[in-house]
């Protein structure tokens, strides 16, 4: 099996497939530890607890406060101890190998059922009310909070609510409709279609005539700091990589993972990221799947995708000479007056370039939504920088690159919402009879943030470049994510996600390495 690994945005390399296995337990619940911590935080608690046992902890951070104050003084005493003293009776751990999940027991309320969990899940449709077809990637949201999730392509949406905000209104909003407001009451007697209405959108003369697409960008870089938040943010995140080989899914791969969301106002301080919780399907080899993609570093690289806090190059200033902006229209984004600014390259250079659209609100200048793809030779100049090195008689090209940006409001500012990035390769062989176009959606859904004086995380905690999502994390049940809030499957990936693996190819040989390379690069 020949084998291509597909960083997507940054960087794509290709490994030699090896077979993904854990380390074996080491420590238990019974297990013991020494701790003493003054004026700490229970972050601290966890990581002295992991130090010692070789343990990592998996937990809801909007259940779980990582940043609350602790100081604490054990001697000799297991970890189940511990953890019963400093969480209380509501909270149930479960050690699955070396992770160790941290979750809520069900609670009963007055007058409520035992089998009430202490959040309710609610779950529907989304439908255009003018010709019945599903809406995809709209949001679903608290009114007045900052969680909440999308819906899949096939329009359809679950999102689980504490159950302290059970008698707030919910607010769904999608590009090209009206905002719609529901209550939850409407959405507890079972999974529901819910229709929503296309907006009109009218051009406003007036506004077309006076907005100058440079000036509009100058407003939006001028208010970054007043638009996006200086301080750092916990954000808690699902994200999902589905890669299939022509009409065939290989691998369907998704986590909740936490974003530690650096200040817009600081450009040197990254984002990082930290692995709590996965799951993906079964293993697909068949006798026709010759080349493995495998991607690397997909969540480190898809939040590089928030073009505001890295000044993609058709944003920065310095970089504005190689683009051509133009005004288009003034639409209605989310009952909020938006510009358009469409960009494109000035030309053909030797490098990576973009094209696509900015959506700017017309209030504030914040940049609200953008969309944007390689341009034609942008697409040239990848097919020599990305592909680094590749076997003998393979033929490997990029046929699509494509990525979406969403930002949402909360408070007067806005917030990184959603992410996409979706690539095209086609590749070919005919020495090994191969031809095949591979195709990797990846998907990030910010599902909860907070502040945080959090810094960093530990290193070994930390997802980066290198990183191969799909390997660091294994299969489980269906009931696996619990209160977390997600992307509702599609149909065809629910069926992906219980997919038997088929018996391994017996044209499955040591394969060569293929090192490749894909740079979301400024000129």
């Amino acid at each position: 099996m020949k084998h291509i690994i597909l960083t997507f945005s940054l960087l794509i390399i290709i490994l030699p497939f090896t077979a993904n296995g854990q380390e074996e337990q080491s420590a238990s619940l019974d297990s013991k530890v020494s701790i003493q911590i003054e004026d700490g935080r229970l972050l601290d608690l966890l990581n002295h607890i992991s130090a010692q046992t070789g343990i990592y902890f998996s937990y809801d951070p909007v259940l779980v406060n990582t940043d609350r104050p602790i100081s604490i003084v054990v001697n000799d005493q297991t970890i189940q101890q511990v953890l019963d003293e400093v969480f209380g009776k509501p909270f149930h751990f479960n050690l699955l190998k070396n992770q160790l999940i941290i979750t809520r027991q069900k609670i009963q309320k007055a007058g409520a059922s035992a089998n009430q969990r202490i959040s309710y899940e609610l779950s529907g449709k989304l439908l255009n009310n003018q010709n019945k077809e599903e809406i995809p990637y709209a949001s679903i949201s608290v009114v007045g909070h900052p969680f909440g999730t999308i819906s899949n392509v096939d329009g359809e949406f679950q999102l689980k609510i504490p159950s302290e905000y059970e008698s707030d209104t919910l607010v769904v909003s999608c590009l090209g409709y009206n905002r719609l407001y529901i209550l939850p009451d409407t959405l507890k007697q079972g999974e529901l279609d819910i229709y929503l209405d296309p907006v009109e959108i009218q051009l406003r003369e007036v506004l077309v005539s006076a907005a100058n697409p440079i000036q509009v960008l100058d407003k939006m870089l001028e208010n970054i700091d007043n638009n996006y938040s200086t301080n750092t943010q916990l954000m808690t995140s699902f994200y999902r990589e589905v890669l299939k080989q022509d009409k065939e899914y290989i691998n369907v791969s998704e986590a909740v993972m936490d974003i530690l969301k650096a200040s817009y106002s600081n450009p040197f301080r990254q984002d990082q990221i930290r692995y709590l919780k996965g799951r993906k399907s079964p293993e697909v080899q068949s006798s026709f799947q010759l080349v493995d993609f495998k991607m690397q570093g997909g969540p480190y690289y898809i939040t590089k995708l928030d073009v505001i806090k890295t000044m993609d190059s058709f944003i920065d200033k310095e970089f504005r000479e190689y683009y051509t902006y133009s005004f288009k229209r003034v639409i209605d984004y989310v009952n909020r007056p938006t510009y358009i600014i469409h960009f494109e390259p000035d030309g053909k250079f030797d490098y990576l370039t973009y094209e696509g659209e900015l959506y700017i609100d017309k209030e504030t200048y914040a940049l609200v939504y953008a969309e944007f793809s390689l341009s034609r030779s942008g697409k040239k100049s990848a097919r020599r920088s990305l592909i680094k090195k590749k076997p003998r008689g393979f033929n490997v090209r990029p046929i699509d690159l494509d990525y979406t940006v969403t930002y949402k409001r909360h408070h007067d500012r806005w917030y990184l919402n959603s992410a996409q990035t979706s690539v095209k390769f086609h590749v070919k062989s005919r020495q090994d009879n191969i031809n095949s176009v591979f195709h990797s959606i990846s998907d990030l859904l910010i599902t909860n943030f907070r502040e945080t004086n959090l810094r960093r995380f530990k290193r070994d905690e930390n997802f980066d470049s290198s990183d191969i999502f799909s390997e660091i994390i294994t299969s489980y049940d269906e009931d696996f994510w619990g209160d977390y809030n997600v992307i509702k499957p599609s149909e065809d990936l629910r069926n992906a996600l219980k997919k038997q693996p088929k018996q391994e190819s017996l044209l499955n040989n040591t394969p060569p390495m293929i090192p490749l390379t894909s740079q979301k690069s400024q000129p």
